[in-house]
């Protein structure tokens, strides 16, 4: 009698054990991504000549290499706690993308089927994620190398933010955060800034105050259509014009292909610009820092399915103001890249990819010129 309660105890104790494990997950994931890349920077104007040519194994090309944990616990009526944590990482040298743990998201809040999600820590902007309903380019042909705001930079601390739910398609992300106390932009006689760092739009002069970033989006989502419209702003000081930019975007996939368009304005600075002419030769003045900059971006992209595997051609282009006599002058010009790829799935987890790209006036720096080339593959786990 007593080894039959016994038994049925242990059984009921693995039944609990069963439920608990059913409300409650954790998955380990990453990405993996590396290839070998060429690539050949050159500038040559009025004199100047500088070039910065590397070729060899390149680390995240279609993906940054990435390690992380997410999770949800049930806990009853609809309602989940959910959290992320992901850090980046070099694959070629097994070293961290930055000094911090987990730089790349940080976030734990509650989820809802009927009221949506809301989210606490380190995460991305809406207008990352309005950017990602459209196809896009890899390296230099990324749109983030035009665009302000669409740039995986965009990863806002200290933030709160809500997605709603799916209403016929339509999806409203709303984000506050405060960047804490930081360094904030001057710029010297000739115009150039001091130290700007492109990943959140300030330099460094002395000067420091609390910062705050605003972030807006709407998406669309049904059948062949996807839109989204996003608006950033980042405060500075009081003397200083807050950094602002809006995004619009839509796609459409005819099956045969699939055609994205998209339009943005910057105003006082680019959000999280991956394109600053620093970025590709060392030495070169940063650009779009100016209190009165002004930029129109463009994007056209096309995506076929091709012998199994997709083929992508994109085109991006941005004019500004940085030609006027106050600023560059002779020396700014518009920027324009174009790129060609192509991804073969060898699974639904790994696949190989191969890019062609080239750019001129990069960082809005006249006759910074790029090429780009590379081959590789990407694991999923």
């Amino acid at each position: 009698m007593k080894k039959t309660l016994l038994a049925a105890a242990l059984l009921a104790g693995f039944a609990t054990a069963g439920v608990a494990q059913a409300e409650t997950s954790v998955t380990l994931y990453g990405i993996l991504d590396t290839g070998y890349g060429y690539q050949n920077y050159k500038y040559d104007h009025n004199g100047a000549d500088a070039t910065a040519k590397t070729s060899g194994l390149r680390s995240g090309t279609v993906n940054g290499n990435r390690f992380g944990l997410k999770g949800s616990e049930d806990l009853g009526n609809g309602l989940r706690a959910i959290f992320q944590l992901e850090q980046g990482f070099d694959i070629g040298n097994g070293q961290p993308s930055s000094d911090r743990q987990f730089h790349r998201q940080a976030f734990v809040g509650l989820s809802s089927d009927s009221w949506g999600a809301f989210t606490m820590g380190r995460q991305y902007s809406a207008g990352v994620e309005v950017g990602n309903l459209i196809s896009n380019g890899w390296n230099l042909g990324d749109v983030d190398k035009v665009f302000g705001g669409v740039g995986y930079a965009n990863r806002i601390d200290n933030s709160f933010k809500y997605v709603s739910p799916d209403f016929a398609g339509f999806k409203l992300i709303a984000l506050y955060g405060s960047e804490g106390d930081d360094t904030i932009e001057r710029v010297d006689g000739q115009g150039w800034a001091k130290s700007y760092d492109p990943a959140t739009g300030k330099t460094t002069d002395g000067s420091s105050e609390r910062t705050s970033r605003t972030s807006l989006g709407l998406t669309y989502a049904n059948g062949p259509i996807s839109a989204g419209a996003s608006y950033d702003r980042s405060g500075r000081t009081a003397n200083d014009d807050a950094i602002t930019n809006w995004n619009l975007n839509a796609a459409y996939d005819f099956e045969v292909v699939k055609l994205s368009l998209a339009y943005g304005q910057d105003r006082n600075g680019k959000l999280g610009w991956a394109g600053a002419a620093g970025s590709y030769i060392d030495g070169l003045p940063s650009a779009a820092t100016y209190q009165d900059f002004k930029s129109n971006n463009y994007h056209v992209g096309l995506s076929a399915p091709l012998a199994g595997g997709k083929l992508y051609a994109g085109w991006n282009y941005s004019t500004s103001n940085l030609d006027d006599a106050d600023k560059f002058g002779d020396g700014a010009d518009n920027i324009s890249t174009y790129q060609i790829n192509y991804f073969y799935p060898l699974s639904k987890r790994t696949g190989v990819y191969t890019y062609a790209s080239y750019g001129k006036n990069l960082g809005y720096v006249k006759d910074l010129k790029g090429t780009e080339a590379g081959i590789g593959l990407n694991h999923k786990f």
